[in-house]
């Protein structure tokens, strides 16, 4: 059985993000009920993180937006756009997030754990260098990636968002840079928040092609999306050899879930975390980390992490899926290959 990391901390039900928000801190309550009565949370290693510094923050954000967080915080708080409002202690629990993705890099990468789920909120993946969106204040796993290169001897990282919302916060984080190879599948963003995140957004400069946008129409589900695992982003990444995974969790991509429209199950996200998982273990030591982003169906949510973290640990028994993508889906990764192909 593997060692695994839960991060988490209490603090992390403080943070309120409004009346009837779906970003709410009973997601991670039903979340950490399904791992008690389970006995899973009996067998994994429980870390409590601290708050991330500013030096972490700004290896990815301006000091402008650091300060309008900080500053908004301190003021009491207020609106930033129509979903995301700041509260008096957003800023702290923002760092406390952040301090938990990297705390979850940390263990990985000096070999206390085999590999790391991290439990927090508010999530991330939406906020840009310089602004905040989406429920999201800093960008947990550009941050967590950052202090990584910077304190340890991690060059190349991927990460693979497959929440049903382009992770468009991260692509503008890492857009000019080959270091990290960023690829997102996610409905198709013409129907969609946040609207952006289509096949033609590749990247810049020495960044172009290491960022990957697979936007997918709605109703989308396992089949289609582990035949993109397998027929593109598994030998893309093994081409690209990074020396260390994270996984942007987002299970509002799940069939049930009352945001998107896509219709992925438990098993899937079982089928896509198995995958990567030896992926990781042929090509970097099995650095691996799962961070959370979205998921708004409270059962849903609860039961998908429950067995992704089964599967970090090595107790989930392999699972079988029936292979019948649509044609449009091979179509689609066809497009990939060609395009990726072209440019390295």
């Amino acid at each position: 059985m593997n060692k695994t990391a839960l991060i988490y901390h209490e603090d992390y039900l403080k943070h309120f993000a409004g009346p009837s928000h779906p970003e709410r801190k009973e997601r991670l309550i039903a979340i950490m009920e399904m791992l008690r009565r389970t006995g899973i949370l009996e067998q994994v290693d429980v870390l409590t993180p601290e708050r991330c510094s500013d030096e972490d923050i700004l290896r990815v954000h301006t000091r402008e937006h650091l300060e309008y967080i900080r500053r908004l915080s301190e003021s009491g708080g207020g609106p930033i756009d129509l979903d995301t409002y700041c509260r008096e202690n957003t800023y702290d629990i923002a760092r406390l997030a952040a301090g938990g993705e990297i705390l979850a890099g940390k263990s990985v990468i000096e070999k206390k754990v085999d590999n790391a789920f991290a439990l927090i909120r508010p999530p991330g993946h939406h906020v840009t260098k310089n602004r905040a969106m989406g429920f999201c204040y800093f960008n947990n796993v550009a941050i967590m990636i950052r202090y990584l290169q910077d304190n340890y001897s991690i060059k190349k990282a991927c990460i693979f968002d497959w929440d049903v919302h382009a992770a468009n916060g991260t692509m503008d984080i890492f857009y000019d840079d080959p270091s990290v190879l960023n690829i997102s599948i996610h409905q198709d963003p013409r129907t969609i928040y946040p609207g952006t995140g289509f096949i033609d957004q590749i990247g810049e400069n020495k960044g172009e092609g290491y960022t990957i946008n697979i936007p997918v129409p709605p109703g989308t589900g396992d089949s289609e999306y582990l035949y993109i695992l397998n027929k593109f982003v598994l030998p893309r990444i093994e081409r690209f050899k990074p020396d260390f995974i994270a996984i942007s969790a987002g299970f509002d991509s799940h069939r049930d879930d009352p945001i998107g429209s896509l219709s992925l199950t438990e098993k899937g996200y079982c089928k896509m975390t198995s995958s990567l998982l030896n992926l990781a273990k042929r090509l970097c030591h099995g650095r691996m980390v799962i961070e959370l982003e979205g998921g708004y169906n409270l059962d849903a949510l609860a039961t998908s992490s429950y067995v992704v973290i089964k599967t970090l640990l090595g107790m989930e028994p392999e699972i079988e899926i029936e292979h019948k993508p649509k044609e449009s889906i091979k179509d689609l990764t066809l497009v990939l290959d060609k395009k990726f192909n072209a440019l390295w």
